[in-house]
């Protein structure tokens, strides 16, 4: 983050200043899930109102439980923005490597570590010119042999 965040009036100090503390730059001054416990944004004075206790024991309701299926967005293509690759550009081999193989859903950071680790170079060892090896040609499956189990009834 660049910018200095800049609240509604609707916030209310409380608001803003557990909003301010999440978004700070320096992770060690971030409040956060410290020494196994959230004791130190518990105790933060915009959730004094509630009851963690009967919250943790499922007594007490959660206020909010967001949809899994409702992407929360004011600009639904403001959502892409937030891809760890966004303003990242491709040279050749990237766009080589990306046309020929289709990552789907997975994760980037482990797209990442594959392709760093080398693991799948081994599966892409093709014939000269992209033929397809023998080992992957329909012609060279050798028939099933015969079963050599005897069933009397």
């Amino acid at each position: 983050m660049t910018g200095t965040v800049v609240y509604p009036e609707t916030f209310s100090e409380n608001g803003k200043s557990i909003c301010s503390g999440l978004l700070e730059k320096q992770v060690d001054q971030r409040p956060g899930f410290k020494n196994g416990t959230c004791d130190e944004i518990r105790a933060h004075p915009f959730f004094s109102g509630i009851h963690w206790r009967r919250l943790d024991a499922g007594i007490l309701l959660p206020l909010f439980v967001p949809d899994s299926k409702v992407v929360y967005a004011k600009d639904l293509d403001a959502v892409g923005e937030f891809s760890s690759v966004k303003g990242v550009g491709l040279d050749d081999p990237d766009r080589v490597f990306f046309n020929e193989s289709s990552s789907g859903n997975i994760p980037i950071p482990w797209q990442e570590e594959m392709i760093e680790t080398g693991i799948y170079g081994e599966l892409n060892v093709w014939g000269h010119a992209g033929a397809i090896p023998n080992d992957l040609r329909r012609e060279s499956i050798l028939e099933q042999p015969k079963s050599s189990t005897c069933c009397l009834a």
